[in-house]
């Protein structure tokens, strides 16, 4: 019968092959997906709300909605300005100018308490909410549908704990729907009606508020600035031309300005080329010495997020730090992969059978310190061994036994067996112990087998 080829499996034995069942490519790909995967799940928790989409519809300046503010900040990045969106207290502590855009449901005093946060950092720029919208289902992400411009009448709730004032509609005829969500009994009544909000006007007044930007046509103010103490002239055209002669004048305070019309700085607005330059313009004037930047704040919103640990650790300059931890768990896992030589295999750690009880026996002898009492022990187990090879009856006494394997022939270096039996009953210590149970051992070997 014609003999089988061998087989990897048969030619190393029942054990098997012991080559490595993963590829080194395949392990080393899992790792790093996990690895990476492990990253990613760290700086999502630290990054928190602020990988949520932002481009939700809503008034606030990373929205392209009709009502939002992106147009804004790209008009201000084309001009040169450095634009950025804080999503943090922290952000908004900068000297650069600040654009708030609440929301009618923001809290007021959340915002009373930004505002005067920064009186002595930096210039603030508060635009007020003014229309009512509706999502668009089944377009594109952002698209809202304009429902009423109705809600800047609620609009200085959220300026109630920084400054009274009030607003009005310019431009509306009594006809119009304040609830956004009455429709009309004609269709084509809601086209009118949205003609004439779309041409609507906001003004806002207020025993604090100076005019800023005025409406043509009832020279009520559509942008105004606060009058807390501070000094403006770049917004105030009353301000007195030197302050040092006032002493009530705060030079070193920010002005606070509110565009009681977004439609001056939202994307609907910015359409039209003049209403752009004048919101540059606004900008410009409340700049006031304030950084080089804009912040377009979020927090207002509900896209803030709050500082931890991961997210401080994903930020310069303990970024640099992580990214050395990552590098060097990089290579410490390359040293892994790229080893010397195959990995050895450990020794047993316990004998099986009479090699584990002699081992465990012997530990036990040298733990108590009782290694001096084998070796009479070992004297007497070889006697014993000696006499059943002679075939001496068992009655004999151990001298009897003595005196008769006295008269086999000693060993090769001349040492009978008295002799070493009384070497062997002498010993005392360990090294000693050895040797004399070696030698005889080795004559009984040698003369009896």
């Amino acid at each position: 019968m014609a003999g089988k080829p061998l087989t990897a499996q048969s030619a190393a034995g029942p054990g098997g092959s012991s080559a490595n069942p993963f590829a080194r490519g395949t392990v080393l790909l899992m790792v790093a997906i996990g690895f990476a995967a492990f990253l990613a799940l760290l700086y999502a928790i630290g990054a928190g709300g602020s990988l949520r989409p932002s481009n939700n519809g809503a008034a606030h300046g990373a929205s392209a909605s009709s009502i939002g503010y992106s147009a804004l900040g790209q008009l201000l990045e084309k001009t040169g300005t450095k634009v950025s969106f804080g999503r943090s207290a922290n952000a908004l502590q900068q000297q650069d100018l600040l654009i708030v855009t609440p929301a009618v449901t923001a809290d007021p005093e959340d915002l009373a308490a930004l505002v005067n946060q920064r009186a002595f950092i930096g210039p603030t720029i508060i635009i007020l909410p003014k229309w009512q919208v509706t999502p668009e289902q089944g377009l594109k992400t952002g698209w809202v549908r304009l429902e009423s411009p109705f809600l800047a009448i609620q609009a200085p709730q959220v300026l109630s704990r920084l400054v009274q004032v009030r607003t009005r509609l310019e431009g509306l005829d009594n006809a119009f729907i304040p609830v956004p969500f009455i429709q009309p009994e004609k269709p084509q009544d809601r086209g009118t009606m949205m003609k004439q909000a779309l041409t609507s006007r906001v003004t806002i007044s207020g025993d604090k508020l100076k005019t800023v930007l005025s409406d043509q046509a009832t020279g009520r103010a559509r942008v105004a600035v606060i009058d807390d103490g501070g000094w403006y002239p770049s917004l105030d055209a009353s301000a007195p031309a030197n302050p040092e002669s006032n002493p009530g004048v705060q030079q070193g305070r920010y002005p606070v300005v509110i565009v009681a019309d977004a439609d001056l700085m939202n994307n609907m607005g910015l359409a039209n080329r003049d209403t752009a330059r004048q919101a540059l313009q606004i900008i410009d004037s409340a700049w006031s010495g304030g950084g080089q930047g804009v912040v377009f704040d979020l927090t207002q919103n509900g896209l803030g997020t709050s500082d931890n640990l991961l997210s401080v650790a994903f930020r310069p300059p303990f970024v640099g730090a992580v990214i050395a931890l990552a590098l060097a768990a990089i290579a410490f896992g390359w040293m892994a992969f790229c080893r010397f030589g195959p990995a050895l295999a450990e020794a047993q750690p316990f004998g099986f059978g009479k090699t584990a009880l002699v081992k465990g026996s012997a530990g036990l002898v040298r733990r108590l310190g009782r290694d001096h009492l084998t070796a009479p022990a070992y004297a007497d187990l070889v006697r014993d061994r000696a006499a059943r090879s002679l075939g001496l009856p068992p009655g004999l006494s151990h001298q009897q036994i003595d005196d008769r394997l006295a008269i086999v022939s000693p060993d090769a270096e001349g040492r009978s067996y008295e002799t070493l039996s009384a070497n062997m009953r002498a010993a005392r210590d360990r090294p000693s112990i050895v040797s004399a149970a070696r030698a005889l051992y080795a004559w009984k070997k040698e003369r009896l087998g």
